[in-house]
């Protein structure tokens, strides 16, 4: 919870503005896409180097911003807060004079963990495009802070990121909402899901794809859904619901069936399958999006646009998208009580909420649980672990966990207590704002009878203190919860 107490403090002391930065980690699945910089390969930030500092002298007064400050910020940072990047509306670090002037912000965010954003622990397999930075790298941003902020080059020293967002160089489609949504600054956060339609008539295979956010000040991040034509009717319905374009949603498109497609965060580019690979869609099957907005600034209505890359060649191997689920139950704390501290009662608000539709008891069931399992969990913190079979076979291309807002920590692992046990992703400090996917560097083979566990930690001390006491359970809203991965996998030909 340390990283979340300072970020409170951040917030206390007016850091606000910087706070809504990006990650510069670009994706792809084992090929990148098209990028004016694809012959460059910066994955992590460059070590810092000592070199030019007098012999005995390793104190915070020579710490070179060229040699040391700088490849860290044109690493981790300039990808967002330079040129036309999302991040620039907060930060803006064009030059090395504006890097020392946002200086004590940089330390603040820097030293409590939250910038760059990079949830996943070093437990974790390594990944592509690792944002993180190590403790050596934080400490000395802090010790340069302390010192003053000084620059060892002239101030109109341009920052220049050491890679891209990736891009589509071609498309087939630029898919769009065909109703718009325009919220007003101040308003809550809103999740809204729209129907981006391929209008497709044949099986195809969608073998690249790239979010093009429209107003960047409020579009804070996306998840995208792959839907079937059989629950098209069931969207259409939801969308002709409310006056604006699409329909507020949060822990899902609330169909009943959806399969993740992708995360889009601010600094993310096109995703371009491996030659060869793509994702099955049939006739009539469509993308769901949900939006997260943030509206802090006015802005006009957004127009964002999903497009896509097509093959229609019957020898593409699919792209298989498989999910887990371990329970979510978490009983109120032994001081709360109220009516939906009853868990049948939190049941039954639950579906009448999402039209009927809950999966806390099947999920239950699968994991071989019972809620007594959970009843003694009332000091404010309550977690689950679920063991199941993999079910498929195939190399992973990506990984990612997802929990709502009272999550606390969130791990995925391969074959636990195994000679070859992998944790595939380890989250210590959940943050739903900032949810990826995550690409493993090396070769992951999972057979069918392969274990997959996952192990989820909520904190209710996290929870609004303005929302009546419930029992929280596996539900779709911002105020219930999940304990959900997906892994991507393909066979090689």
């Amino acid at each position: 919870m340390g990283f979340r107490l300072a970020k409170h403090a951040i917030f206390i002391t007016g850091l606000l503005a910087f706070l809504v930065a990006c990650s510069s980690s670009s994706n792809e699945l084992t090929e990148p896409a098209s990028s004016q910089s694809a012959n460059q390969n910066a994955t992590s930030a460059p070590s810092s180097t000592t070199e030019e500092r007098p012999d005995g002298e390793g104190t915070a007064n020579f710490i070179s911003f060229k040699n040391e400050i700088l490849p860290i910020v044109e690493n981790a940072c300039a990808l967002c807060h330079t040129g036309r990047g999302p991040g620039v509306p907060h930060a803006k670090l064009d030059t090395a004079a504006e890097v020392s002037a946002y200086a004590f912000a940089i330390g603040a965010v820097v030293d409590s963990g939250y910038m760059p954003p990079w949830p996943a622990s070093d437990l974790s397999v390594p990944f592509l495009h690792d944002a993180s930075l190590d403790i050596y790298q934080r400490e000395l941003i802090v010790e340069w802070v302390q010192a003053g902020a000084p620059v060892d080059v002239d101030g109109n020293t341009q920052v220049t990121p050491t890679q891209e967002v990736p891009f589509l160089v071609s498309y087939d489609q630029e898919l769009s909402s065909a109703n718009l949504y325009d919220g007003e600054r101040g308003q809550p956060d809103e999740y809204r899901c729209f129907i981006f339609d391929p209008e497709l008539t044949e099986t195809k295979y969608l073998t690249g794809y790239e979010f093009i956010p429209d107003q960047t000040e409020v579009v804070h991040h996306l998840v995208g859904y792959r839907v079937t034509a059989e629950y098209r009717e069931a969207a259409n319905r939801k969308d002709a619901k409310e006056d604006q374009g699409g329909w507020s949603c949060f822990g899902s498109t609330g169909l009943g069936s959806d399969e993740i497609l992708t995360f889009w965060a601010p600094g993310t580019g096109a995703i371009q399958y491996q030659e060869g690979l793509g994702l099955e869609m049939n006739p009539g099957d469509f993308f769901v999006m949900q939006i997260h907005y943030h509206y802090d600034v006015e802005a006009p209505e957004d127009r964002s646009t999903f497009r896509t890359v097509w093959s229609t060649d019957s020898d593409t191997q699919p792209i298989n998208i498989r999910t887990f689920s371990g329970p979510a139950e978490i009983p109120c704390a032994e001081w709360e009580e109220g009516p939906l501290c009853v868990r049948d009662n939190a049941y039954l608000y639950a579906e009448a909420q999402y039209d009927g539709i809950v999966q806390a008891d099947q999920i239950l069931e699968a994991c071989g649980y019972a809620p007594e399992d959970f009843s003694n969990m009332t000091n404010g913190i309550a977690s689950s672990t679920c063991d199941q079979p993999a079910r498929f076979e195939g190399y992973i291309s990506a990984v990612l966990g997802h929990q709502h807002n009272i999550g606390a920590s969130f791990r995925m692992t391969l074959n636990p207590g195994t000679p070859g046990e992998l944790i595939l992703l380890d989250i210590p400090d959940w943050d739903f704002e900032w949810q990826f996917a995550y690409y493993p560097q090396e070769e992951i083979y999972i057979e069918r009878d392969d274990v997959i566990r996952l192990e989820c930690v909520w904190d209710r001390s996290l929870r609004p203190k303005n929302l009546e006491p419930s029992y929280v359970l596996w539900a779709d809203g911002s105020n219930d919860e999940m304990c959900f991965a997906v892994i991507m996998s393909y066979q090689k030909n």
